[in-house]
């Protein structure tokens, strides 16, 4: 997903590109609560039948389920700003409260959209002074594009 936002008139522009989420937090809370609860059901069922050594099975596919829900949320949370004023051009990239921040002068940058072979998805790479930093990497293939065109006009 592409924000772009005009702060100031012609001397401040923000690009916000964020991953798509698969699901809001609040969804996924409620699915984990149901898979529990139908999981609990089952082992409770079980228990009736006298067949306890199945039980342990339940938990530990709750806790991975648990797991894999949190890691796919976790990774949603990964996004990029791109800041350009009239002299730098500034990239955040925010993982949780992990910030890594590039800036780059705006008269020796340059945006480059680099085509690879085969299967493999293209990609855009801001480069100055022998520095070069990957934008957008989890977009789509015309995201990305349509990244790249919006970019490159700014």
């Amino acid at each position: 997903m592409i924000q772009i936002k005009k702060l100031k008139k012609g001397t401040l522009n923000e690009c916000i590109i964020r991953p798509n989420p698969s699901m809001p937090w609040k969804i996924i809370k409620k699915i984990y609560l149901v898979f529990f609860i139908f999981i609990f059901i089952i082992a409770s069922i079980l228990c009736y039948f006298r067949l306890y050594l199945a039980i342990p099975f339940y938990g530990v596919e709750i806790l991975l389920l648990g797991y894999a829900l949190y890691i796919s949320c976790l990774k949603s949370t990964y996004y990029q700003i791109i800041r350009i004023t009239p002299h730098i051009i500034e990239i955040k990239t925010i993982q949780g409260i992990k910030i890594n921040n590039a800036e780059f002068n705006r008269d020796w940058a340059k945006f480059k959209l680099v085509n690879t072979y085969f299967n493999r998805p293209s990609y855009i790479v801001i480069s100055a002074d022998g520095k070069e930093t990957h934008v957008g990497d989890f977009l789509s293939e015309n995201e990305r594009l349509d990244l790249f065109k919006k970019i490159s006009v700014l």
